[in-house]
């Protein structure tokens, strides 16, 4: 993996043109992505009228991204979220997203819709339009040997989803890896070869041990990400310029649908797990999928494989 301290001053400049230029074709022009870049910077601050909140939180998103907010499925009424990024980092009714009981899936970490499913071959898997990522890679710092002809699964959070990341196992997580990045546009339709957005993003690598081997869920930031915080996630340095690893001790134990960490704002999550004899995926790309619910099966009869 290239760190971002060793990159030319022309690459880094490209790539900061490439994400002004994506920027502007999702946004639809330079003014409207000006109006999204302050919308970003003044997420924090509070909305006094919840008046404003309401159509705000209600009708604008129903208007930019239908259907909208599943208000029904959110732990408070939306316009009792103080700020954009309080309603961003909302929690959800536990009702609203039940945990597979089964101990022999692993469970999707996020809300989310499957850019791309598959098996791990010679260090790489692949996401839409054919680019191809090296599991080193994306990883950093953490060993990728583990993960060859195990299954991986990329999910795309929109701004409608729930943006935190939960454990899809039983385990421990025992370390947490920072790579920082750009803030490149992770939408499907927006990747290019000549930016892989997944190595060149900033990203937080979660390094959970269970009883089925090493599983690491990798968080990618993307455009107008500034911040992954939760429980479980170290703070970082504000534009820090080299990976840091983060051991934990002791290992922080966890729950399969433990709340882990949280995005603020839009993202991808790339989930990878060790092979394992009739493990399967249990989605296709393109699916919805919600945090809680079956992604891989791992004890598949082989009479059914």
């Amino acid at each position: 993996m290239r760190n971002p301290s060793t990159m030319t001053l022309t690459r880094r400049l490209s790539i900061r043109l490439e994400q002004i230029r994506q920027a502007r074709i999702i946004h639809g022009g330079l003014v409207s992505l000006g109006l999204a870049a302050l919308a970003v910077k003044l997420s924090r601050l509070p909305i006094p009228s919840r008046r404003v909140r309401r159509r705000l939180f209600r009708d604008q998103y129903v208007r930019r991204y239908p259907p909208g907010l599943a208000e029904s499925e959110s732990e408070r009424p939306l316009e009792d979220y103080p700020s954009l990024n309080a309603l961003f980092t909302r929690g959800l009714r536990p009702e609203a997203r039940p945990i597979a009981a089964d101990r022999s899936v692993v469970l999707s970490p996020c809300d989310g819709r499957v850019q791309d499913v598959g098996r791990v071959d010679g260090g790489t898997l692949l996401t839409v339009k054919g680019i191809e990522y090296s599991v080193a890679s994306l990883l950093a710092e953490v060993d990728a040997r583990p993960f060859e002809r195990g299954l991986f699964a990329i999910v795309f959070l929109s701004p409608i989803d729930c943006h935190r990341v939960f454990s899809p196992a039983d385990g421990r997580l025992d370390r947490v890896v920072h790579v920082p990045g750009s803030r490149l546009l992770v939408h499907p339709p927006l990747q290019r070869a000549e930016y892989p957005v997944y190595t060149l993003n900033e990203r937080v690598v979660l390094h959970l041990s269970t009883d089925a081997g090493p599983i690491v869920v990798v968080m990618v930031a993307g455009w107008g990400v500034g911040h992954i915080t939760g429980p479980l996630v170290p703070r970082f340095r504000a534009g820090a310029r080299r990976v840091e690893s983060f051991a934990c001790d002791p290992p922080s134990p966890v729950a399969r649908g433990d709340w882990m960490a949280t995005f603020e704002l839009g993202s991808t999550v790339v989930l990878l797990t060790p092979p394992a004899p009739g493990a399967i995926p249990l989605v296709t790309p393109n699916e919805k999928v919600r945090y809680g619910q079956p992604l891989f099966g791992l004890d598949e009869p082989a009479g059914d494989r």
